[in-house]
């Protein structure tokens, strides 16, 4: 499987473009390049079917606006519980979060209204009838997600695992103990399973047990 990879935003986002088929392909964690990001679809010949956001996190979201408006037809999906940090009213939400960590200013020149999510998922649901089925990882926020293709060996892991490390949970929505399960959970996947972060370089499960 032949995978995009940019590294995007004022936070080095890793967002990544997964084929989900011949004729769709999938952007995970929109967080900036936005030219890259259509540059990439394009090349696919491809229809841009799905805009995963494995959490809700403005970082990870900076382009979705601009790709929302480019690709109308593409579905943006997030787990419920994130589902605030979409749609109306999300940029106030933003606006607080970042205060609370003491990054506004770093945040601020890229706020702007957010499109909402067209659709929810949950535990154990596959993305747009693909096999990348959904893992419901709590921690670093509520609605954190990872999503893993078994037969591919692939996790892409969001903020929940990263290489030497995991998502912060000091923040607003973050919980350690919920942190703790989630990794605990991962750490039972196959060890050769190659994963993809949110941020920073990838690693296995393997490296990570």
């Amino acid at each position: 499987m032949k995978i995009f990879h940019a590294i995007t935003g004022p936070i080095s986002v890793n967002t990544w473009g997964i084929p989900l088929d011949s004729r769709r392909v999938m952007i995970v964690d929109p967080g900036g390049a936005v030219e890259k990001i259509i540059a990439y679809v394009e090349a696919q010949e491809a229809e841009l079917a799905v805009i995963l956001c494995t959490h809700g996190h403005l970082d990870h979201l900076l382009a979705l606006p601009a790709l929302a408006k480019r690709f109308p037809k593409a579905q943006i999906v997030i787990h419920s519980l994130d589902s605030s940090f979409l749609g109306p009213g999300a940029r106030t939400l933003h606006k607080d979060f970042f205060r609370a960590l003491g990054a506004f200013e770093m945040i601020e020149p890229y706020l702007e209204e957010l499109p909402p999510a067209t659709c929810f998922l949950a535990e154990g649901d596959y993305i747009v009838d693909s096999p990348w089925k959904v893992l419901h990882t709590p921690g670093h926020s509520p609605g954190s997600i990872c999503a893993y293709h078994s037969d591919e060996g692939i996790l892409l892991s969001g903020d929940t695992l990263f290489r030497s490390g995991c998502g912060r949970t000091d923040a607003p929505g973050g919980c350690w103990n919920d942190m703790e399960d989630s990794l605990t959970r991962l750490k039972t996947l196959p060890p050769e399973t190659q994963v993809l972060p949110g941020h920073g370089p990838k690693t296995t499960i393997g490296r990570e047990s």
